[in-house]
């Protein structure tokens, strides 16, 4: 495991060696809530690419050493008190647009989209770059989610007012409900149609993509319900811009690091 003190330990150490660092994954998730919500297996960091050989003698230099290959820009290191660091190198001197269109930073990195590690947030009370609460959400997609991912996502979903994605499972006009298929929840959402946003009143529409907020609340046998529903081609409002600053929203006095009751983050 890694306590907050391993993290700031390896900061630490990194930082006195000129590293630029950012924080991802679950990790990531808690510098950007100012608190630490749950045990992490590892460390997820961030490295310019331009830095990721000094980075691999500095590490090895204080004892750790490689315990799985992921590729050129993505291995995990290991000392010997169990401490996992996964570290992540990205080139921050390019961009390019991915096969979806997206603008993402490369080549000689891992793709990360442009703008995603201007996050801010705290590990005991120390400042962090970090991924912003929109790439952390986002990167919560694509493998098989379990209960910690779900819950990391739905804690920056409320902290910081992202809007999830997904599509209409199915929708019953003549009831005037559906279910909301979520790409990083574990469970359908219920939705009525008075949460649907828009000034057309045209209700969704089964495969439709959707952006929505939840909240926890039991409805026809589903645990969530949809507040509020944007189908595609209309503004959620209330989202945030990709360079959001966590410390605006901190709260005082919190801070991460004390215990409250990649880009995937699959491995985490």
């Amino acid at each position: 495991m890694m306590s907050a003190e391993d993290v700031l330990a390896v900061l630490d150490l990194l930082d006195r060696a000129g590293i630029e660092v950012w924080l991802d994954g679950g990790w990531g998730v808690d510098a950007l809530l100012c608190e630490q919500t749950r045990p992490h297996e590892d460390l997820d960091i961030v490295v310019r690419a331009e830095s990721l050989a000094h980075y691999g003698r500095t590490m090895r230099d204080h004892g750790f050493r490689l315990f799985r290959d992921d590729g050129p820009y993505n291995h995990v290191l290991a000392d010997d008190g169990g401490r996992l660091v996964d570290v992540h190198a990205v080139d921050l001197g390019t961009a390019r647009t991915d096969e979806r269109g997206a603008e993402v930073y490369g080549p000689g990195g891992l793709p990360y989209p442009v703008g995603s590690l201007a996050g801010v947030g705290r590990v005991r009370g120390r400042r962090v770059g970090c991924g912003t609460p929109e790439f952390q959400i986002a990167s919560h997609t694509g493998y098989a989610l379990d209960e910690d991912d779900e819950r990391d996502v739905l804690a920056l979903h409320h902290r910081f007012g992202v809007p999830l994605a997904g599509r209409v499972r199915a929708w019953h006009e003549a009831e005037g409900w559906g279910v909301l298929d979520a790409d990083n929840l574990l469970q359908d959402v219920w939705a009525h149609f008075s949460a649907v946003a828009g000034e057309t009143g045209a209700e969704p529409r089964a495969g439709q993509a959707v952006t929505f907020s939840v909240e926890d609340a039991e409805q026809n046998g589903y645990r969530r319900r949809a507040v509020t529903v944007w189908p595609e081609g209309t503004e959620a409002a209330g989202s945030l811009e990709a360079a959001h600053d966590s410390e605006a929203t901190e709260a005082p006095g919190s801070e991460a690091g004390t215990t409250a009751p990649l880009p995937s983050h699959a491995a985490e």
